[in-house]
């Protein structure tokens, strides 16, 4: 059976007593990962972590935020315990990912046998965010454990957060080298896709993330942070070819994925 490992701050209580009771209650083996507390980080530690960034968050106008660099260093910790256990693949979820009976049935009915081990496979958590403009395949679909997985097209940079993805012990492995010589943000799937630590991203739609994130406190950091950034003056010019390319971009996407090739997996 999948093992699974839930990503939860010790300090969340009522977090982890839900998530606990939902996977005790479909009768499923678990283990929590103690997350790293981005706040209690000394400020050196931030730092430094902070100069050796690369990708999205060195470009985006604000350094990584100590929620940020916590969760990161928590899915890192998580890769860790991957490997430890010996675990081929391993499902990683965050304590605030909503469970019904298709998780239950998904794990009990998991098999690896069509599965790559350099890809990436979201079982969703998209929902809120910008996924009407995830292009998904309409012929690469990875059927796992009864669920459907698309291929994502080119919608690397649109695919976000950590909260629920099967990662393989050698994808854990690249990754573990890779936060040994900088800092990425845990969901910066596009440019560990772009440079090769990940080769293709599939995604389902079995589990969910809640859309109010009212009280997240990393959402918080975050806002608080690109408020404080530079405000970048950019042309009306500008913005009409940047929303005109995002236009033809979903449309060319969309009629692609009708015609492309079935991929070998």
């Amino acid at each position: 059976m999948l093992h699974i490992y839930v990503i939860s701050l010790e300090r969340d209580t009522e977090k982890r007593k839900v998530i606990k009771e939902t996977l005790q209650g479909f009768n499923l083996n678990f283990s929590f990962i103690n997350a790293i507390d981005g706040i209690t980080l000394p400020e050196s530690q931030i730092n430094l972590i902070r100069e050796r960034s690369v990708g999205t968050v060195a470009s985006r106008g604000f350094p990584a935020t100590a929620g940020e660099i916590g969760c990161t260093l928590s899915h890192v910790k998580a890769y860790h315990q991957v490997l430890e256990d010996n675990q081929i693949w391993a499902c990683i979820l965050e304590d605030d990912v909503i469970l019904d009976e298709r998780f239950k049935v998904f794990i009990n009915t998991f098999q690896s046998t069509n599965m790559n081990s350099r890809d990436l496979y979201l079982m969703g958590g998209q929902y809120g965010l910008g996924i009407k403009y995830i292009i998904k395949s309409n012929r690469n679909i990875n059927y796992i454990g009864g669920a459907a997985f698309h291929k994502t097209i080119r919608s690397q940079y649109l695919v976000q957060r950590t909260c629920c993805y099967l990662i393989s012990s050698a994808m854990a492995k690249k990754l573990l080298r890779l936060s040994q010589e900088s800092f990425i943000l845990a969901d910066d799937w596009g440019y560990l896709s772009e440079n090769k630590y990940i080769n293709r991203i599939y995604l389902a739609d079995f589990v969910e993330h809640p859309t109010d994130l009212s009280a997240s406190n990393l959402e918080k950091g975050r806002k608080e942070a690109e408020l404080n950034k530079k405000v970048r003056n950019v042309s009306f010019s500008w913005r009409v070819k940047n929303s005109l390319k995002q236009r033809i971009r979903f449309r060319v996407l969309t009629l692609y994925k009708y015609i492309e090739k079935r991929d070998t997996v």
